[in-house]
């Protein structure tokens, strides 16, 4: 997997999925709202407003749901730096200014479309901005208030999230645990695994969707895998889930191992060995999606995990 930035591309292929933004918009916005929305119609758009800057630390996405029969859009931008950025705040405005200029060049007799903005930040801070006006410097005359650009972010903050919350469809619990620890504290989302798989039962633990989430755990922890290989023994009771997990992180260390062994092999010349670390990259890509294939996720799944095209996954010969 390519993990330049796992966390994009785990959320993309994850939320991407119509059932499971519908759940993430359930634990997202308030009751009130939440029961305006017609979910029914719910549409995903393809395509990032994010630019390639940006794109190290966000993700978003795209959407428009029925609201009292008249359509609205929803745009979750998504934080992945360790710490909280209240300029997070001005790319959602960003994306409502270009949103609406578009739709005002298309459709010019027509009223503006509403947006719900949520941010959902999964960092280390607790306090993340929630109002645009808080991005300005306090103190300033009352007078001068209604000249400043305000709207209101609904901020998703899993890092302050108490765990006792963390709850839903176990496939979305799982999601939530592993982003909100993945990083930080990999010991507590194991834990819940192994929680979740003795309460849902193995059909859970045979699921596309979890073998996803496991991957992307595994993968941007920043622990070795051997160190994965001892936490996972250690902590797993479930002999089933653990045979799972062991199975993962061991493809990991076969995966660095290829990449050793890619660099060992074009010793001397560096353009060589450039080559053989790139031939090496592909053929570990390769190795990992036989074996995603052979676990049962979908093309579209193993492409987003492996970073190679659907075409050269179907292309794959059985191991």
């Amino acid at each position: 997997m390519d993990v330049h930035n796992p966390h994009d591309r785990f959320f993309r292929s994850w939320f991407s999925r119509k059932e499971n933004l519908a759940g993430f918009l359930e634990a997202a916005l308030p009751a009130e709202v939440f029961s305006l929305l017609d979910l029914a119609g719910l549409a995903i758009h393809d395509g990032t407003f994010i630019d390639e800057e940006h794109r190290e630390h966000f993700s978003d996405l795209s959407a428009t749901v029925q609201i009292a029969g008249s359509r609205a859009r929803v745009y979750v931008l998504v934080e992945h730096k360790s710490w909280a950025d209240s300029w997070a705040l001005l790319q959602v405005l960003r994306y409502m200014v270009q949103t609406w200029t578009r739709d005002a060049k298309e459709s010019p007799s027509q009223p503006l479309t509403p947006i719900l903005p949520i941010l959902f930040y999964h960092g280390e801070s607790s306090a993340v901005p929630s109002r645009f006006s808080e991005l300005f410097r306090p103190g300033y005359p009352e007078a001068l208030r209604n000249y400043q650009p305000e709207y209101l972010c609904q901020v998703f903050n899993l890092t302050a999230l108490p765990d006792s919350r963390m709850s839903g469809p176990p496939e979305m619990e799982a999601a939530l645990w592993a982003m909100k620890y993945a990083r930080t504290q990999i010991d507590l989302a194991l834990k819940a695994f192994d929680r979740l798989s003795r309460t849902v039962g193995r059909i859970f633990k045979d699921d596309p969707s979890f073998m996803e989430i496991e991957l992307y755990l595994l993968s941007s922890s920043g622990l070795s895998p051997e160190e994965l290989l001892d936490k996972v023994n250690r902590l797993l009771t479930d002999s089933y889930l653990k045979e799972g997990f062991m199975s993962t992180a061991e493809m990991l260390i076969a995966r660095g191992e290829a990449r050793g062994e890619a660099r060992g092999e074009a010793r001397g010349e560096a353009r060589g060995e450039a080559r053989g670390e790139a031939r090496g990259k592909e053929e570990e890509k390769r190795v990992i999606a036989r074996k995603l294939k052979e676990q049962g996720l979908t093309v579209q799944q193993i492409s987003t995990a492996t970073g190679l095209s659907e075409q050269e996954v179907r292309d794959l010969p059985k191991a």
